[in-house]
Order: structure tokens, then sequence, then C-alpha cells
């Protein structure tokens, strides 16, 4: 990695590490609705092939499936093989959304966040904290973990030009293996 993006990795972090006073963005696989001011794109690939309409391709790691019964054209959710039909599964979804923002202005994409995760913050007693770093294809991606007493969850944005990929973990049980399934699914992403 060059001077200038380990620079950068480490302006990210330190510009992104904060503790709010809430935030709620607990999603199980029912809740397929996320508010964010931007549209929908493309249509997501089941597994780790590229399918032609999606803007990018990503691995799913060994022992997580896709949860047929919940996912959508324009959100596809992931759960741990055999704990697919759980009450609260530990879960990942992943989907592609259109913004204003060039790659470019990422930090822009990065503050717009952060204004609605502070937004929703008002709503509960949560922590949230904030990271930024790039996936292995050197693509911006910042990491908003928010912890709740009965879950933490995670949104890994993979930015690219005037439009993103979300990758949301809902872990309910602690699992590092669920936060090691999301974190290699954002590293392995390739915008097509």
């Amino acid at each position: 990695m060059s001077v200038n993006k380990r620079l950068l990795a480490v302006a990210l972090g330190l510009s992104l590490f904060m503790s709010l006073a809430a935030c709620s963005n607990q999603q199980s696989p029912s809740d397929s609705s996320q508010e964010n001011a931007s549209t929908s794109e493309g249509v997501l690939p089941s597994d780790s092939e590229t399918n032609r309409d999606f803007p990018g391709s990503y691995t799913v790691p060994d022992g997580w499936v896709k949860m047929e019964k919940y996912s959508t054209e324009d959100k596809i959710f992931y759960a741990e093989e055999g704990h697919e039909e759980d009450e609260l599964p530990d879960n990942i979804s992943v989907e592609v959304k259109t913004n204003r923002y060039s790659a470019e202005d990422h930090m822009e994409f990065r503050d717009a966040i952060v204004r609605q995760l502070t937004i929703q913050a008002s709503r509960v007693g949560a922590e949230l904290t904030g990271e930024g770093t790039f996936t292995d294809q050197e693509d911006v991606l910042y990491i908003f973990t928010i912890s709740e007493e009965d879950v933490v969850t995670k949104q890994f944005y993979i930015v690219g030009d005037k439009r993103y990929c979300l990758i949301h973990l809902t872990n309910f049980t602690g699992s590092e293996s669920a936060d090691e399934a999301a974190q290699a699914m954002a590293d392995s992403f390739v915008w097509n």
C-alpha cells in the first residue's frame, strides 16, 4: 500500500472513530427495507458467481447460504447453514444502491451516512463506531458498528462512483464467524 493510501486510511480511521448516544438499525431477514437517500440498482448474485445485471461480484464464505424466502432481486440475505429457520438468525444482506457522490467525494458520502445514523441515534441507547479502510481491490470501505444490548450490526459500505455496495451484518449471537464472513464478503467485492 502506498504512503498516500496509508495516510488516507489512517485519516479515515481517525475521523470515523466516534461514540454516539444511540443508534438503532437492527435488521432481521423479514426487514428488507433500509432508509437511505438513494435508489436500488441492479440484480444481486445469489452466490460467488457474477450476475450480468449486477455491477459487481463477491465471494460467499463456506458455510453461508442464501435465504431464499427473504431474498429479493434487490437484496440478498445469507445465514449460516442450518440456521436459516432460526427465529433471529445472524444474517448478512447484500445490495447495491446509487447516490449522488462520485468516488472522489467519498468523505462527503461518509458524512451523509454519519448524519443518518446520528438521527437514528436519538431513538435508543447504542454505541456507534466507525473506521475507514480499503477492500482487497483498493476500493474505499467504510465500516460502521452499532452495538446494542442484544444485537450488533455492522454496515460495510464499498464506495463506487455514484453508487455503493452495502453489506449489512446483523449479529444476534455475538458470533465471530459471522463477523469474519461479512468482512470476507466486503473484502472480496469487485466492481464490474
